[in-house]
């Protein structure tokens, strides 16, 4: 079962982007009359300004590519979970290679976790910023693949209950 992207959400996201580095922009042009306690140099503030400018672009092309990349979606199927719309450049999530599914609230926001038996493959083939956050998933959590329903157009019920009664179809069919 193939469940579409919501591109309302994505290009919802997308315009905060723009909005996000076009703030950026304006403090870099003028650092010093955006200093303040909490940002009390303007190097400080010129420095977090340009760092900001270089996220937005890494996430606005991301979300671009997201929008008009055919291949983005989600899908269950009986070999496994394509999941299209993450980070990882790995897609493919075989039954045979996750360990345990369960749903957990991770940061506030309620996600399925995967463990996998084998994930360097969804850690080995990605750029730095997204390896430097697979890692640090998987620290917190044991494996660098979380799914939610931020950019789907289901609710979180609907896809973990399809995502779990999958899981548990495999399970039974190999035991």
């Amino acid at each position: 079962m193939k469940i579409e992207k919501n591109v309302f959400k994505i290009v919802t996201i997308l315009m905060l982007i723009v909005a996000l580095f076009v703030w950026c922009v304006i403090t870099v042009q003028n650092p010093e009359k955006y200093t303040f306690v909490l940002l009390p140099s303007k190097y400080l503030v010129l420095i977090l300004s340009s760092i900001g400018m270089i996220a937005m672009i890494y996430l606005f092309n991301f979300f671009i590519r997201l929008i008009f990349n055919k291949k983005a979606f989600f899908e269950i199927n009986k070999k496994g979970i394509y999941n299209g719309l993450g980070f990882t450049k790995e897609k493919k999530i075989e039954w045979n290679n996750i360990e345990k599914v369960d749903v957990i609230n991770y940061k506030g926001i309620p996600r399925i976790r995967v463990n996998l038996y084998n994930y360097r493959p969804f850690i080995e083939n990605t750029d730095f910023v997204t390896k430097f956050i697979l890692k640090q998933t998987v620290k917190d959590l044991g494996t660098p693949v979380i799914i939610d329903n931020v950019y789907l157009k289901c609710s979180f019920d609907e896809l973990s209950k399809r995502i779990l009664d999958s899981w548990e179809k495999y399970k039974h069919k190999s035991a």
